[in-house]
């Protein structure tokens, strides 16, 4: 027997967590500073995702020397004081 309409349960999915990260690769004597924004549920996908852009970016590097300095999630609700009344988020 086919399932009706109303047999069929709609399972939402949870957005992905945005996240931002700011790190240093250094490749020879050649260091660049990056400013990212990658998104996952866990620091685990996150880290992935960043070994992807790394692998991409830098595809002639044989070493890569990365230094994060920051990774968090991206707050949901803009904080409108850093605005200082100039912009609406």
């Amino acid at each position: 027997m086919t399932n009706t309409w109303e047999d069929i349960t709609w399972e939402e999915e949870a957005p992905l967590k945005e996240w931002v990260i700011e790190y240093v690769a250094k490749v020879g004597e050649e260091s660049s500073h990056h400013l990212t924004i990658l998104y996952g549920e866990e620091m685990e996908d996150v880290q992935r995702q960043l070994m992807h852009e790394l692998r991409t970016s830098y595809l002639e590097a044989t070493e890569i020397e990365v230094t994060v300095l920051r990774m968090e999630v991206i707050d949901q609700e803009p904080n409108a004081f850093h605005f200082d009344g100039t912009y609406t988020p």
